[in-house]
């Protein structure tokens, strides 16, 4: 089978795609045939290495798994000893590490059926994107009727962010994102769509019950100021050019910050979970949330999508087929 594959950090020039031997399932997993998967900065960070506190895990000097990739949706094609509830020929999405490849073994938990009305390159979409956004918008406490600020609202966690709000009984949905979006953030369902490149963000006289924080664009001191009483700032992404830390540079500081002011202040941290990535399903399902695909390209292109993707303004996501 072919597969995005690395053998050392570096750019889009590290990837490769090889031929490698089909997985077997073990105990717990299944295999799945990859329709399709998407980007985030989730692949290009891994891909660079950087930053450089993920090394004790991904390993120092090079990568210790050379796969690529965690979106995936597909087609079950063989079960693992002790899976329950898949068979072959599901269709199914979710997370399974080396989804850049044609087929892929994924954790049983870490997968969901995919609607039947829903495409695979929508559902693939979905994913990490999906449940960074469902998460954060659940650290922050949001409840029916919360005014909700989205900060880097047409990207791909931002777009699904607004569209979750929504669904979720917000009463008013301000998101950011530059002028070219605009139209795209205020149809996902944004009461104001605010332009940051002209300043819009800075002249911002609202308040707001949760403020998630993806583009991390404006200072934290700021967004307290637009903060309600009781209300929370969720801190998703931000700059990405600390060697160290990277974006979490910025989500630390803000967390240590907020130890010493009475604005709550949390960090996503997101783990994968079943019972929200069924929630997904569901929304996808019913209409409620729609993925927004800014084009999709070929395995073979990986390199240069993924190029794109860190370069940033992709709106809504990018999807990778076989």
């Amino acid at each position: 089978m072919r597969a995005i594959t690395r053998q050392r950090y570096g750019g889009p020039e590290a990837l490769e795609l090889t031929d490698q031997p089909v997985p077997e399932p073990t105990e717990g997993r299944v295999r799945v045939a990859v329709r399709a998967s998407s980007l985030n900065p989730f692949e290009w960070h891994h891909m660079r290495g950087l930053p450089l506190f993920m090394r004790p895990t991904s390993g120092w000097r090079a990568p210790r798994d050379a796969r690529l990739g965690v979106d995936v949706a597909g087609v079950v094609e063989a079960v693992g000893p002790g899976v329950e509830g898949l068979a072959v020929g599901d269709e199914v999405f979710g997370a399974a590490a080396g989804a850049l490849a044609e087929r892929t073994v994924a954790r049983a938990e870490y997968l969901v059926p995919k609607p039947a009305s829903v495409s695979f390159e929508e559902a693939a979409a979905v994913p990490l994107a999906g449940i960074t956004a469902l998460q954060g918008l659940q650290e922050a406490r949001m409840t029916e009727g919360a005014r909700v600020l989205v900060l880097g609202a047409s990207g791909g966690v931002g777009h699904y962010a607004v569209q979750l709000a929504k669904a979720l009984g917000a009463s008013r949905i301000v998101g950011s994102c530059s002028a070219r979006n605009a139209a795209m953030v205020r149809e996902l369902g944004a009461d104001r769509v605010l332009d940051y490149a002209a300043g819009e963000v800075e002249s911002l006289d609202e308040q707001f019950d949760v403020i998630l924080d993806i583009a991390g664009g404006a200072p934290i001191a700021f967004l307290r100021e637009r903060l309600a009483p009781d209300g929370t700032i969720a801190l998703i992404g931000g700059p990405g050019d600390g060697v160290v830390l990277g974006p979490a540079t910025r989500i630390f500081g803000g967390l240590i910050s907020s130890r010493f002011r009475p604005e709550r202040v949390v960090g996503v941290n997101v783990t994968w979970n079943q019972a929200d990535l069924a929630l997904l399903a569901e929304m996808l399902g019913d209409g409620r949330l729609r993925s927004r695909i800014h084009r999709t390209a070929a395995l073979a292109e990986t390199p240069e999508a993924l190029a794109e993707v860190e370069a940033g303004h992709v709106p809504g996501k990018l999807v990778i087929v076989p």
